[in-house]
């Protein structure tokens, strides 16, 4: 009998100290692992972009006499579409790279379920990289692209489909070590 409560009052620290150890070699893995992906893949990598139209009361004019945004006037030439958010922390931290971005090529921003007013602010005090900068009212725009969360950012190749994506803000690294790469490589497609 005596036997049988040592062994209970031993049991819960056993398995207690097998969670955490086991917890320890998962999390070493995922460090070491080079192999992960940081970005989230896409159903709609290597298809056609959605057939998505933003009315014009639904963004922020930077040119005037804009017509409804249709991302299919950007055909033949690569171009970026990156899902922002006034509210989006960030938002913030990657738009100095959207605007290294937007030097290269043209950069689409569609502001995810916001507020034209905090919208505007939010480019007027972050910089405007965009060419055209939409407003997602209901989300559905980023559903049909298949977005998590913002910010989210994908590049469209010259035949208008979607050739990268990548989830979360793009800070430096991932620029030089990712995107730059991929658009010197997708040059000549």
């Amino acid at each position: 009998m005596k036997h049988n409560l040592k062994i209970l009052n031993v049991l819960p620290l056993t398995v207690f100290f097998s969670i955490i150890l086991f917890s320890g070699v998962v999390l070493y893995q995922l460090k070491v692992d080079k192999r992960i992906e940081r970005s989230l893949t896409s159903q709609l990598i290597g298809k056609n972009i959605p057939e998505t139209l933003i009315p014009k009361e639904n963004f922020i004019e930077k040119i005037n006499n804009l017509e409804n945004l249709n991302f299919r006037k950007y055909h033949d030439q690569i171009f970026a579409v990156n899902f922002f958010a006034s509210w989006c922390a960030p938002c913030r931290i990657e738009a100095p790279m959207i605007d290294e971005l937007s030097k290269i090529l043209p950069v689409i921003g569609i502001a995810y379920k916001d507020k034209y007013l905090d919208t505007k602010k939010f480019l007027d005090n972050f910089g405007n990289p965009y060419i055209e900068t939409g407003i997602d009212k209901t989300g559905k725009i980023a559903i049909e692209w298949g977005v998590y969360g913002v910010p989210e950012t994908f590049l469209i190749n010259k035949k208008g489909e979607i050739i990268y994506r990548h989830a979360g803000p793009l800070l430096y690294s991932i620029f030089k070590d990712e995107v730059l790469p991929f658009l010197e490589s997708s040059k000549n497609d």
